[in-house]
């Protein structure tokens, strides 16, 4: 069924725009997530992908089982479809809960998730990186948002986010420090 649509080359890197047909953006996700090209998700491949992104198994569990609602271990197009237009719903929740759970502040899984965010090595999270992990997470996200949290995270506007600013934008928790 490949009638008049061509895949775009790969060198080329979709462009952002304000408003990318979310469809686009959740065909986008499901191909990024599903590895072996079959019509659904399996568990695996969605933690695979999560841990692509620094989620831990715990969250990308509760994450599947939320849009598993059959329980078939598998998630079809509609199921996918369905997270993909709801997001995870409070991004960064979903991290803090993951990565700051148990009282301590581990530090290690903060800078393992880093490195999985900052897929190229060089120690700073791009605007490009920062968007890899939307698409997988939020793929209905805007321009807009990923401009906030991007903005809020990168606080000396160097345009990238070094490691200090995305542990220090992971902890606040929007609560006003006194």
């Amino acid at each position: 069924r490949h009638s008049g649509t061509a895949m775009p080359p790969k060198g080329k890197k979709p462009k952002r725009t304000n408003k990318p047909s979310p469809l686009q953006r959740m065909q986008e996700a499901f191909e990024l997530v599903n590895i072996d090209t079959d019509t659904s998700i399996s568990r695996e491949e969605f933690l695979k992908a999560m841990d692509s992104v620094g989620l831990d198994e715990k969250s990308a569990n509760n994450l599947f089982d939320r849009f598993d609602p059959d329980g078939s271990g598998q998630l079809d197009n509609e199921e996918f479809f369905a997270f993909a237009a709801k997001g995870c719903g409070d991004f960064k929740g979903l991290f803090r809960k993951g990565l700051f759970d148990d009282d301590e502040d581990d530090m290690e899984k903060v800078v393992n998730c880093f490195k999985k965010w900052d897929s190229d090595g060089d120690g700073t999270i791009s605007r490009s990186e920062l968007e890899r992990v939307l698409v997988l997470l939020n793929p209905s996200f805007t321009k807009k948002d990923m401009n906030l949290i991007f903005k809020k995270a990168d606080t000396n506007k160097d345009g990238k986010i070094d490691y200090e600013e995305f542990a220090a934008w992971l902890k606040d928790n929007g609560k006003k420090k006194k």
